[in-house]
């Protein structure tokens, strides 16, 4: 299902543009951060609608997608490609996430607290606009565009141009409706890599029924089960991790480099990911993590400012980005990932020499 793994490995920077969708005005002289700052004076309630959108990408086969959102927050959405080999269908119903792969026959079930996740499950087109602008407002310049006619409504066309190539988000343009604040058409370019979202029918008052948000999966479906809170990490020792991955390398503590804790998350198909969070002089500054390396994991374009490096002999990866820098590598048949805190005191410098210190546990 490589289509959607591509379409998950960039939902991130589709999320963004769907999340800026807060932006209307009176009047279009507005600037373009007064037509911002003016909508997020609106617009408070979650939107209830059907939707009907395409997702077109360099590389990809295009994606079909017909959407279904409630006022409460439930939502149903049913993917296909377009010659109707691979259908994927996904229904939140406001306690769970349940998604079935027709072409594996295949469904994953994630249950979660309805109490912890309605903040999320019901932002407003506002607040999402208001939290994933507060992400970017020092990364990118903002300007309005030509307004067009999307699925029939009347839009703003809003650009958000990436300052330097140093940011996780690259260029953006977004077509907004002036009535809901949604986003009824994006493109997303960075890394090489162009995606464009477009509505092509949009429906504000569609006869949304609780049937909709039931997703009926085979009798003979493989059926995977999990909770949030199963997903959370959990504080562990050494010892665990030993017993799992075998031999590791792990950084050793100095005098100021102290190891905080060790934490484990279940990943997919049962694989234990580990995570080593270090402070120096008390302060959070990286954490490592590690776990065993999959031979089948479909690669992708890789990350804005991605570049490869040589870490401990190995080839590696390092990304730099505002707000997200990382380095990568495999060794001895596991994966390890250093992740640096948004801290001026500590760079890539610093981290990879601890890194080349790393010392064998077994």
């Amino acid at each position: 299902m490589n289509w959607m793994k591509k379409t998950v490995s960039i939902s991130a920077m589709l999320f963004f543009a769907a999340g800026l969708a807060a932006c209307s005005s009176e009047d279009n002289q507005f600037s373009p951060q007064e037509v911002i700052n003016e909508a997020l004076k609106e617009a408070n309630e979650p939107l209830e609608y059907y939707g009907e959108y395409v997702i077109k990408s360099d590389e990809e086969d295009n994606i079909q997608t017909l959407e279904w959102v409630s006022s409460e927050g439930k939502r149903r959405i049913e993917m296909k490609s377009s010659d109707g080999d691979e259908m994927v269908t996904a229904v939140n119903d406001g306690k769970k996430l349940s998604l079935y792969d027709k072409a594996s026959n295949t469904a994953m079930i994630t249950e979660f607290n309805e109490e912890e996740m309605r903040p999320i499950i019901q932002r407003s087109p506002r607040q999402q606009a208001q939290e994933l602008l507060d992400m970017v407002q020092d990364t990118h310049d903002f300007s309005v565009g030509k307004e067009e006619k999307i699925a029939g409504r009347d839009t703003y066309h809003i650009i958000a141009a990436a300052k330097d190539d140093k940011t996780l988000f690259g260029n953006i343009e977004m077509w907004v409706d002036k009535e809901t604040w949604m986003v009824l058409k994006s493109i997303s370019e960075g890394n090489g890599f162009t995606m464009k979202q477009e509505y092509t029918k949009i429906d504000y008052k569609p006869e949304i029924t609780d049937d909709l948000f039931v997703l009926d999966i085979p009798e003979d479906a493989t059926i995977e089960t999990m909770d949030v809170e199963s997903m959370m990490p959990k504080e562990t020792t050494q010892e665990a991790v030993k017993k799992e991955l075998g031999a590791f390398y792990q950084i050793p503590e100095t005098e100021d480099l102290k190891l905080s804790q060790i934490t484990v998350t279940e990943g997919f198909e049962g694989r234990q990911e580990f995570s080593f969070d270090y402070t120096l002089q008390d302060i959070p500054v990286f954490s490592v993590s590690v776990f065993k390396a999959m031979s089948d994991v479909t690669e992708f374009d890789g990350m804005p400012n991605e570049e490869k490096i040589n870490i401990r002999g190995l080839e590696g990866i390092k990304t730099d980005s505002k707000g997200f820098r990382l380095v990568e590598w495999k060794e001895n048949e596991l994966q390890y990932n250093v992740l640096l805190e948004d801290n001026p005191e500590i760079g890539f410098e610093e981290v990879e020499a601890y890194l080349e210190g790393m010392e064998l546990v077994e």
